[in-house]
Formats: C-alpha cells, sequence, structure tokens
C-alpha cells in the first residue's frame, strides 16, 4: 500500500483527502499548524494516521516532519507528497506592502519547494510521486488577485520543472488545476482581503473602491457555485493510483471549458471579458 504525506490537512481539500485516504487504508501523515484539529481522525485512524505539526514555512517543522516520516515509512513502498498548503488573498497591487506578497508566496510557492526539496530523496528511491496543489488562476491571472495568482502561475512552472528533471527517476509529478471549490478558502480569503482593505491609504480605497467591492461581490457569488471538496479529492486519487498518472487535472464547474477558451482567446479579449465581469469603467 502506497504512503501519503499532505500537507494543508487540516481544512477543505486536505482534510477530506486525508480522512479519504485513511478509509481505504493508506498511511498517510497528514501536516497541520495545530495537531489538536484533527483529533476527530485521529480518533478513527489512530493505526493508519500520522499528524504532523507542520508549517510549510517554518523549517524546523519540515525537519521534524522528514524525520518522523524517515522512521516510520516503509523503503519497499512508493511515497507520495501531496503539497496542499495554500492560502489565497490580495488587493489593488499599487496598495499592497511587499509583507503581503511575501506571506502568500512563503506558502504556496516557496514551502511547496522547501517541502519537495527536502522530501525529493525518499521520494527518487521509493519511485514515488509529487502532486502540487495549482489552480486554474496559474492559467489566467484576476485583477485585484495578483499574489495569489503570481504565486499560482509560479507553481505551475514550478511543477513542469520538477517533472522534467525527475521523470528519468521513474518519479510521477502531476498538477491539480482547481476551480471554485468548496473550502474555508473563500471566507478565509475574503476576511483577509478586508483586513487589507482597512490598510490602505485613502487615496486608493477611492481610487479602487469601486473596483474591489465588485470583486467581492463576484467572489461571493463564484463561491455559490463552487463544487465539493470530494471531486478534488477524487483526482488527486486518480494520481495517486493511476499506473500512468495525469499531467494536469482540472476539476471544477466548466474549468475544462475555460481553459480550452483562453487558449483561442487573444489578451486584449480576455482583458474586455474580465474588464466587463468586474463592470470596470473608463474614469
Amino acid at each position: 500500500m502506497k504512503q501519503v504525506l499532505i500537507t494543508g490537512a487540516s481544512t477543505g481539500i486536505g482534510f477530506d483527502l486525508t480522512r479519504t485516504l485513511c478509509e481505504k487504508g493508506y498511511k498517510v501523515w497528514a501536516g497541520v499548524r495545530k495537531p489538536e484539529s484533527l483529533d476527530r481522525l485521529i480518533q478513527d485512524f489512530s493505526e493508519k494516521l500520522t499528524v504532523l505539526k507542520l508549517d510549510v514555512t517554518n523549517s524546523q517543522d519540515i525537519e521534524q516532519a522528514y524525520k518522523t516520516v524517515l522512521a516510520e515509512m516503509n523503503p519497499r513502498q512508493e511515497l507520495i507528497l501531496v503539497n496542499n498548503a495554500g492560502i489565497a488573498y490580495g488587493g489593488p497591487i499599487e496598495g499592497l506592502p511587499l509583507e503581503e506578497w511575501r506571506k502568500v508566496f512563503d506558502v504556496n510557492l516557496f514551502g511547496m519547494v522547501e517541502m519537495t526539496r527536502t522530501f525529493l530523496p525518499l521520494i527518487r528511491q521509493t519511485k514515488g510521486r509529487v502532486i502540487n496543489m495549482g489552480s486554474i488562476s496559474g492559467r489566467v491571472a484576476a485583477p485585484f488577485l495578483g499574489p495569489y495568482t503570481t504565486s499560482k502561475f509560479a507553481v505551475r512552472a514550478f511543477t513542469d520543472s520538477l517533472r522534467r528533471e525527475t521523470s528519468s527517476f521513474g518519479v510521477h509529478v502531476s498538477l491539480i488545476e482547481a476551480g471554485p471549490i468548496r473550502t474555508e478558502i473563500w471566507s478565509k480569503s475574503i476576511d483577509a482581503s478586508d483586513e487589507i482593505a482597512k490598510k490602505l491609504s485613502p487615496e486608493i480605497r477611492e481610487t479602487y473602491g469601486p473596483m474591489l467591492a465588485a470583486l467581492r461581490e463576484g467572489v461571493l457569488a463564484t463561491s455559490k457555485d463552487a463544487v465539493p471538496a470530494q471531486n478534488v479529492t477524487m483526482a488527486i486519487l486518480h494520481a495517486i493510483q493511476s499506473r500512468l498518472p495525469r499531467v494536469n487535472y482540472m476539476v471544477g464547474k466548466n474549468i475544462k471549458l475555460q481553459a480550452g477558451l483562453m487558449r483561442f482567446m487573444s489578451t486584449r479579449m480576455m482583458d474586455r471579458v474580465i474588464r466587463k465581469s468586474l463592470r470596470f469603467q473608463k474614469s
């Protein structure tokens, strides 16, 4: 039976995947910032589940996680890393301090890079797999979500580089490109973005206020139409179980259609569509 290490397992996709894999008999290491958040799963799957205190922005946590996995893993079974941890928020580029950009990149990209670098020797030795959580936002950059979309473009590039570097060792690398998924990330994103908005200067709030309000309404409307986290879990399960997993998994309502249309739309046409969706008006 394969062995799976998951980051960001306390809620949403990570929690659903952890529970599903335990139910199927996998050995699972679930990384969370607060181990008590998985007490309900530990009670049911104590033999299959190890909960790790794992903040992917903390090198000491990552090193301790490595030692635990090394001590508990079966070297004759495939080790799979699911880089799921992520955050999402933004604001106008003109008004966002670099600190906010760094927060998003530390979790979404650099945490993923450090986790992968640390565990790759074990993954190579077991001819295992790496599954990275990307987004449809890694294909089209939304306004006012600059930190998030830029990080997801970088995740896509990182995944491509990793796949091309490790394929000759028998390592499979897949990217999950999810659209709107029904998880806590929506409410967390809105709350974080609202807090950032409060810190913007009066000039920035006046300049971008109507557009930010339109974006907020759009996010709320989109979240109501989001698909369950189980849809992503099923895609990740295929990437874990398939003899020849896909390079990219697109998950979400009409996501494949949207991605197909993007290939045929000019950049200026895409700009017009996005401008219209947010009701941008010329001053």
